[in-house]
């Protein structure tokens, strides 16, 4: 994918879903191409801005005599692999099925978008809350304790009260810790609104769990594009070059430009996946079986729903890692704050005692 495609502004999923389920179902019903997109422009109010103009260029282009595929690519906002793909199933006369698929294809990345949202939202929210128990501790607390202990220190022993030294400043480095992190966040979040999503993606993937999630969403997306081309009636050498455009992952790239070189010199896209280890041992054994049985597409939509498993479980392991690893965090530094500031009273209860 060019730079200059990447900084194209896209559609958002939402709205790609949306648009292709309303046009496989007007499709399906017997309303024509130009019929279609033309009460789907009636009906824009309802739309984002950019899908609301999209419509309006497409609904004069069809007019004119051009092609769905023509159409939307006129547009210059749709995402370039969906523009081929409706193009390719227009010649093959699939248009409805591929419409179909691509809304659910849609969906699905808006969904796991949302997830992924999730996942990230709640322990931004934990890291404020420790913030403001700190920044209470240390600029409430702290000074109030620290103000009856100074008219006492005379009945305080020393090591005691330097507990409360200590906890003082081990509360204020904290502090200053949480405060980076939520900066580093926050810039990180900048950084991915504004385009920078493959600066945040490099940074991310130094932690394992997000390395694996990012490689099998790239998996993932590679996959459902590919099945969709094959479905539209694509050939499997076009289809995995022009699947090739969702793929981020330098990893994951190389070995789909190696799977083409493969399938150049005279390989199936089965038998250049399993050599090159496209997928996992499991999924890999069921490619030459289920392409030699005609049944590539069906192992590949039950593929898709192993990646898609795989994807739910490792947000799920961010999220059920970082929850209790902030919040056993909260509980153990508060408890450790409270018992510095108590072991000076009980010296001094013991002391009146």
């Amino acid at each position: 994918m060019t730079s200059e495609n990447r900084n194209r502004i896209k559609l958002e999923h939402e709205d790609l879903g949306s648009f292709f389920e309303n046009m496989g179902m007007m499709i399906k019903a017997g309303i024509t191409v130009s019929e279609a997109a033309d009460l789907l422009k009636e009906d824009s109010g309802k739309e984002s801005a950019l899908m609301a103009s999209a419509l309006g260029k497409m609904s004069g282009k069809l007019q004119e005599g051009a092609s769905l595929g023509d159409a939307m690519k006129a547009t210059d906002v749709f995402p370039d692999y969906a523009v081929d793909m409706v193009s390719a199933s227009e010649y093959t006369g699939r248009l409805e099925d591929t419409l179909f698929h691509l809304s659910d294809y849609y969906r699905t990345e808006q969904k796991m978008k949302t997830k992924f949202i999730s996942a990230v939202r709640y322990p931004v929210i934990l890291l404020f809350m420790v913030i403001a128990v700190l920044a209470a501790m240390l600029f409430m607390v702290f000074p109030a304790f620290y103000g009856v202990y100074n008219n006492l220190t005379g009945s305080l022993a020393s090591s005691s009260y330097n507990y409360i030294n200590i906890s003082f400043t081990l509360c204020r480095v904290m502090l200053v810790v949480m405060a980076v992190l939520v900066a580093v966040l926050l810039a990180g979040i900048a950084v991915w609104r504004s385009g920078g999503q493959e600066k945040v993606r490099k940074m991310l993937s130094g932690i394992s769990t997000f390395r694996l999630l990012f490689e099998n969403l790239d998996l993932y997306r590679f996959t459902s594009c590919f099945d969709m081309f094959i479905s539209g009636g694509e050939m499997q050498d076009e289809a995995l070059k022009k699947s090739l455009t969702v793929v981020s992952g330098n990893s994951l790239r190389s070995k789909l430009e190696r799977c083409i070189k493969r399938m150049d010199e005279g390989e199936t896209f089965s038998q250049a996946a399993c050599g090159e280890e496209l997928y996992d041992p499991v999924n890999n054994r069921m490619l030459i079986p289920a392409e030699r049985s005609g049944m590539l597409d069906s192992i590949l939509k039950k593929i898709l729903g192993n990646l898609r498993d795989n994807n739910d479980r490792y947000v799920g392991r961010i999220t059920n890692t970082v929850e209790p690893l902030l919040t056993g965090f909260l509980m153990i530094f508060i408890g450790l704050m409270l018992i510095s500031l108590m072991i000076p009273l009980i010296g001094i209860m013991n002391t009146i005692g």
